[in-house]
């Protein structure tokens, strides 16, 4: 693979051959947001300096279902969500964040656009059980979904295939336009098949607090709530509410009338964004090589905190996968697992590993809270310098 060969990919949202490259260069194996590696990926991140829009050219852009429908595919973890005190699922979070944001009535038709294995419809279904359920789900998750979930119909096939002239008076997009081609297009689809009084609601992952997603194979985009709302507004969508608190952003929107991108101002705060994002996963990747060489100095073993794309690529990057004992996550449905053949461990197994220097790679909105809660290992704890902080 030739790293320096420009690929002439358009910006898939305005068509656009202008850009700003983005950090890494890097071809190889490469994660993916499932925990899966794929061989013979480049990463090749730009930012489309005329709309705005943030996006991997290369990636698994052009084979972004197959991904999803092979052998390597198995299911992600089920995720856990910390931050109200109470541990909950991500999915059962993601359903109390849109019911902050939205009522909905106690029947209806919902589509699932994306759905998955079912784990969001199946909290879904349990607090409204008169509601007539459709799902789309174009990879392998599709049988899980079937058999969690009581379904109205049900499409294992890309959006664009879906054959049905359906609306539905609420439709849910979790995590899901950073896998697609193209999110306006998809954003249209939905429109399309929403009613004149319908709700939309969304959750996907902000490229703003999450800057690992630049090693991320198949997040193809990223996104961010004022990129995503001006892309909706293009679509023909007005948020009425959001929630932008996690590393996770919620909208509920409803129709309106179509509007253009206003495209300098997406283009400046995007190339904001991408370059202050730049500079933590630079400063991330910095932080495993120095716990790596702070722990051959004690004649220990370093660790990498999380399970995220840039913690999982780190090794890859600095060439350095015999240091790293282990990835340490508070998750315990993540134990047992391992990354690139490197075991994923909970805190209180780092001293069985002889783990002296722990790095933190995660989003900057835990660094504080983990480096407390790390400290009670008896571990030294690397955490990345924000951006302008001096080394």
């Amino acid at each position: 693979m030739n790293l320096k060969a420009e690929t002439p990919v358009a910006c898939p949202v305005c068509g656009a051959f202008q850009y700003r490259k983005l950090y890494p260069e890097y071809a190889g194996r490469c994660i993916t947001s499932q925990m899966f590696f794929l061989d013979d990926v480049v990463l090749d991140n730009r930012v489309c300096t005329a709309c705005g829009c943030i996006f991997n050219a290369r990636g698994v852009r052009g084979i972004e279902e197959q991904v999803y429908s092979n052998a390597t595919w198995k299911p992600k973890p089920q995720l856990l969500n910390f931050s109200s005190g109470t541990v909950v699922s991500s999915h059962q979070k993601a359903l109390d964040t849109f019911l902050d944001l939205y009522q909905p009535p106690e029947f209806g038709r919902l589509l699932d656009f994306g759905a998955g294995t079912g784990a969001f419809l199946a909290c879904f279904q349990a607090r409204y059980p008169r509601w007539e359920i459709t799902a789309i789900e174009p990879g392998d998750g599709f049988s899980s979904l079937r058999q969690q979930v009581t379904l109205h119909a049900a499409y294992n096939t890309p959006y664009y295939l879906v054959d049905t002239d359906a609306t539905f008076d609420m439709i849910v997009v979790t995590s899901v336009l950073e896998h697609v081609a193209n999110p306006l297009h998809a954003l249209e689809w939905i429109r399309s098949h929403l009613t004149e009084d319908g709700v939309l609601l969304m959750q996907h992952p902000n490229f703003e607090k999450l800057p690992g997603d630049l090693f991320c194979a198949d997040h193809i985009n990223k996104l961010t709530p004022s990129l995503l709302k001006a892309l909706s507004a293009a679509a023909g969508f007005g948020t009425f509410a959001e929630n932008n608190d996690g590393v996770m952003f919620y909208q509920a929107q409803s129709l309106q009338e179509r509007s253009q991108m206003p495209s300098a101002e997406c283009v400046a705060q995007a190339l904001r964004v991408a370059e202050a994002c730049e500079q933590t996963a630079i400063s991330t990747i910095e932080c495993v090589r120095q716990a790596v060489f702070s722990a051959r100095k004690k004649g220990g073993r370093a660790a990498v905190f999380g399970t995220s794309p840039i913690g999982s690529m780190a090794h890859l990057l600095l060439d350095c996968k015999p240091d790293i004992a282990c990835f340490v996550d508070e998750n315990p449905n993540v134990w047992g697992r391992d990354i690139d053949t490197i075991p994923v461990i909970g805190p209180e197994d780092m001293k069985k590993m002889n783990v002296t220097d722990l790095a933190l790679a995660i989003s900057p909105v835990y660094w504080q809270a983990v480096q407390e809660k790390m400290k009670a290992y008896a571990v030294a704890v690397h955490v990345p310098n924000q951006p302008g902080q001096p080394d």
